[in-house]
């Protein structure tokens, strides 16, 4: 859960789920040996769904899923997940014989664990990113027994500029790719029927910027427009070019009550957290310095990235000349990009295959084959040492 600090009630669940915390270090002395796996961050998505999923082929493993939102737990829990709640007693004694825990974002409360414990902590993480991060910004990462990566090239990025022990790095992949890989049309026909798109070949444009991150105030709109003009704007396109828009904010973008538009169907996080999903129906994305692209560079689509200023205050991790697709720098070129990704993508793509090729290898080499989630169990049974 992304705790909201302006939300009463998440400080009610991080006091309870701390409390349990707490109380689950004292059961830890007489519960042996221990043996769960545990997976933990905002939301059951990205990576460590990937890898949960994965684990219903291998018997040795019966991960749970943990959150300090009552409410996600009970809408998981009708999903079938294995899930449990932080403020739950059971989450004392999940914790107590608890031996792996994976994490994508932060811990919370849970950092007691990391530093009093001889749980094995492992992050997966959550993006290959554009932004500029250094070794202050992954203080608690640094402390957990190993974090995965996708590539020798990304490794190297997280020795020499983010400071961790070249031997905590394991290279396995981003697990949540496998489905990016795997797909096949009907899946592509099927995600189309739940989000109600047309089931026709009607193109399908995605609009994924990055939040404010460093500049306050910062407008997820580009070259001056607001909300409204932009949303007209897409939605001339779309009439236009027979396409639809699908918006999708960064999950600290905020929200509000939007004017609908006809060709314009919002995707927010909250509703929509599977952002495979998403990617995988969208024929073209358009971008600013979201990491998102990362990603949708493995389905070998048209791409757009907007000629707009990185909101990045610590420089970047990886550079501008990782922006792959066709730069535009304003509105009448945005339309322009759109009328090629839409009527001619396979003449755009085979424009920058070099610079897509250079990309996808330094992101993934080899470890974007499908199999990444296969290679994260197994990491784990081998860490249970079972």
């Amino acid at each position: 859960m992304k705790l909201e600090k302006h939300k009463p009630l998440h400080w009610l669940w991080l006091g309870i789920f701390s409390l349990n915390t707490l109380l689950s270090l004292i059961l830890r002395l007489f519960v042996k040996p221990p043996s769960d796996v545990v997976f933990y961050g905002h939301k059951l998505n990205g990576n460590l769904k990937a890898i949960y999923k994965e684990s219903d082929y291998h018997e040795e493993l019966n991960p749970y899923y943990l959150s300090m939102d009552y409410h996600y737990c009970k809408d998981l829990k009708r999903d079938g997940v294995n899930v449990v709640w932080g403020g739950s007693w059971y989450a004392i004694l999940l914790l107590a014989r608890t031996k792996i825990i994976v994490s994508d974002h932060g811990l919370h409360c849970l950092i007691l664990l990391l530093k009093f414990t001889t749980i094995k902590f492992i992050d997966v993480w959550h993006g290959i990113p554009f932004k500029g991060f250094d070794k202050n910004d992954f203080k608690v990462q640094r402390q957990y027994d190993e974090v995965w990566v996708t590539s020798p090239y990304i490794a190297d990025l997280y020795q020499n500029k983010f400071g961790f022990q070249r031997d905590k790095i394991k290279i396995v992949g981003y697990a949540r790719t496998d489905r990016l890989v795997n797909s096949c049309d009907d899946d592509i026909i099927e995600l189309r029927e739940q989000l109600l798109l047309p089931r026709d070949k009607t193109p399908v444009v995605l609009f994924a910027p990055t939040w404010a991150q460093d500049v306050s105030g910062r407008s997820i709109y580009p070259f001056g427009s607001n909300e409204e003009e932009f949303y007209k704007f897409l939605n001339v396109i779309a009439e236009e070019y027979k396409c639809i828009f699908l918006m999708r904010r960064h999950i600290n973008s905020k929200s509000g009550v939007r004017k609908k538009y006809s060709c314009v169907k919002e995707v927010p996080f909250d509703q929509y957290t599977d952002t495979e999903m998403l990617l995988l129906i969208s024929d073209v994305l358009i971008y600013d310095w979201s990491s998102i692209a990362f990603d949708f560079l493995l389905l070998n689509r048209p791409a757009i990235y907007l000629d707009v200023p990185p909101p990045f205050k610590k420089g970047f991790s990886l550079d501008e000349n990782y922006r792959f697709g066709t730069e535009a720098e304003d509105m009448v070129q945005l339309k322009d990009c759109l009328k090629q990704a839409i009527y001619v993508p396979r003449s755009l793509i085979k424009e920058e295959m070099d610079s897509r090729s250079k990309i996808l290898n330094d992101a993934y080499a080899e470890y974007a084959d499908g199999n990444s989630s296969k290679r994260c169990c197994e990491s784990l049974v081998k860490g249970l040492g079972v």
